[in-house]
């Protein structure tokens, strides 16, 4: 059970990372409409 608590812990790091990338990807323009808006 270990490896596995293991393995689902790195998937829900990876996904993490990949949200955090993608919300700084539209940071900028998400950033842009709260400025003009």
């Amino acid at each position: 059970s270990a490896i596995f608590n293991f393995q689902s812990l790195l998937t829900v790091i990876l996904l993490l990372i990949c949200t955090c990338a993608y919300i700084r990807s539209l940071a900028p323009s998400l950033l842009d409409r709260n400025k003009t808006g």
